[in-house]
């Protein structure tokens, strides 16, 4: 049996090359970021490569609830963005199996430069903790170099969903 996929997200995208980049191997790519000159320009670029996009100008921290499909995204990205009223949006717009990449500054970057309010900035080994239940897949937290940052990073896979786990056992015993 195939694995279920679907569209990928790039939330608060700011210029797309992430997202652009997953779009330039074939998957759909959902941009959403709250600047719109960013996402007029994604559009064009991806025009230009013939890459088919979607755009969504919002605020993530409007408050403003349901903004995120439920179990929608085979996978989700987030590059240097936190806003933790949203982690539990995000991980439930999360397919069963799907995976979510997140990668964002830690408390230690306030002492070489912006961002530097605690808000948006994760505490020490915070991440994993964010997405506890999830099986993690790879997991890093410390100094980056050019340019100099400190950085935590995470890939987390979704468990997979109880009836998704009993479909896959009654196709395991008829096959049996």
């Amino acid at each position: 049996m195939a694995a279920r996929t679907g569209p990928v997200l790039d939330l608060a995208c700011g210029s797309g090359g992430n997202g652009l980049l997953v779009a330039e191997n074939g998957a759909e790519v959902h941009f959403w970021d709250k600047n719109i000159e960013f996402l007029k320009d994604i559009e064009a670029r991806a025009a230009e490569k013939g890459l088919l996009v979607y755009t969504r100008q919002v605020d993530l921290e409007s408050g403003t609830r349901g903004l995120f499909p439920q179990e929608y995204f085979a996978a989700v990205m987030v590059f240097r963005y936190l806003h933790r009223p949203l982690i539990p949006d995000i991980k439930s717009s999360v397919q069963s199996r799907g995976i979510i990449i997140y990668e964002t500054f830690t408390a230690r970057q306030a002492d070489i430069g912006k961002p530097s309010n605690p808000d948006f900035l994760l505490k020490d080994h915070e991440l994993p903790g964010l997405f506890s239940g999830w099986q993690i897949m790879d997991y890093y937290q410390g100094r980056l170099e050019n340019p100099q940052r400190y950085m935590a990073g995470i890939v987390v896979r979704k468990e997979q969903s109880p009836a998704h786990k009993s479909a896959a056992q009654g196709i395991d015993d008829l096959t049996l």
